[in-house]
């Protein structure tokens, strides 16, 4: 009798253990870790860019799978996905970086009081945006009072826009905005939907200048250096990962160095292809978004004064449209060698790359 006992127990023990292991495999399989070859813990970690022209780089580094090839303590996996969709992916948590506007990164992820810091601001804005009127429409700014345009709300379009309109000294109450989705903008200049222009960017307003009666009467050439493109990461993502900022940035300047060199015209055809464009309709967008290309620009850039002069017409237009909490703009953004504010400039992942730290 005893001995039945005993197997009772042993038994039960036997289907315990094993229950226990079931339950930690069911938790392993919703974790972002694995384990590689040597049983190391591997965080797997994504990165969201949408199909802008400036932005295939990030693509074609995927392709040639750049991210994964820097450090084997982390998993990069690439998300293409529609503009704001990977910014509300972002929000939610479900991503650790993206590639996101100066205006967006303000009126989007700093008034929700996200801390992140801006690792590369990636390109610039030389023409890539611009207010258009049909060519037989007189750009007087008498005519143009009391008119509609189309553009989308809040976005770097309606910034450019209220730029203009500074600039011009025409009151915000003077012209009607029609708020549009940029997909939507092409048929809105065509159809004449009760607009007398609107404001567009790549590859729309490429689309408008090259197939319809369209003329640009402003562009971002006149608003030199103030709008550009960052590439953003949690901060608590990079404190504890910054090799995910080194895989990136390793990522990027890899491709923009083949730009530079004898394998231009083969690496802007393949640019050009995973866009649907010709090398040629895709090298004239490219010059309106000059690519910060090589890792000592682009930490000038960084580390540049000229933002600050920037932020503070970003932050005149933000605080008129009501995009940020009633925060002292201190708080908003801060820059290298500063304590960190919502948005941190920080130049240390650049400056890292460049002169890795020799770890002892």
């Amino acid at each position: 009798m005893s001995k039945l006992i005993k197997l009772f127990f042993i038994s039960i023990l036997i289907i315990s253990l094993t229950a226990c292991d079931f339950i930690s495999g069911l938790g392993n399989e919703n974790s972002d870790n694995t384990r590689n070859e040597n049983n190391n813990i591997v965080t797997q970690l994504t990165f969201a860019v949408a199909p802008n022209v400036a932005w295939i780089p990030w693509y074609l580094a995927d392709e040639e799978n750049l991210f994964n090839q820097y450090s084997k303590n982390i998993q990069i996996k690439f998300k293409s996905d529609n503009y704001q969709k990977t910014i509300d992916d972002f929000l939610n948590g479900d991503v650790h970086a993206i590639a996101i506007s100066n205006i967006d990164a303000i009126a989007q992820i700093v008034r929700r009081d996200i801390e992140v810091d801006v690792i590369l601001i990636s390109n610039g804005n030389n023409g890539n945006e611009a207010i258009l009127l049909p060519q037989d429409v007189d750009a007087s700014i008498n005519n143009l009072r009391g008119k509609a345009f189309a553009l989308t709300k809040f976005s770097t379009r309606h910034y450019l826009f209220d730029r203009y309109l500074i600039r011009n000294q025409i009151a915000f109450d003077e012209i009607i905005i029609a708020n549009t989705a940029e997909t939507d903008i092409v048929d809105a200049f065509k159809n004449n939907q009760g607009v007398v222009g609107v404001v567009a960017q790549n590859p729309s307003l490429y689309h408008l200048t090259h197939t319809a009666e369209a003329k640009i009467i402003f562009d971002s050439r006149q608003i030199s250096n103030e709008i550009f493109d960052l590439i953003i990461m949690r901060r608590e993502t990079l404190l504890d990962h910054p090799e995910f900022a080194q895989a990136l940035l390793s990522g990027w300047f890899s491709i923009t160095q083949k730009l530079q060199g004898n394998k231009k015209g083969s690496t802007l055809s393949r640019l050009a292809s995973l866009i649907n464009l010709t090398p040629q309709q895709y090298a004239e967008q490219l010059k309106t978004t000059p690519l910060n290309d090589i890792p000592a620009k682009a930490l000038a850039k960084i580390r540049s004064r000229s933002i600050r002069k920037t932020m503070r017409h970003i932050q005149y237009f933000i605080q008129r449209h009501e995009l940020a909490s009633d925060e002292s703009f201190t708080d908003w953004v801060s820059y290298p060698g500063r304590n960190p504010a919502i948005l941190h400039f920080n130049g240390q992942p650049l400056q890292e790359f460049i002169a890795p730290t020799i770890k002892k």
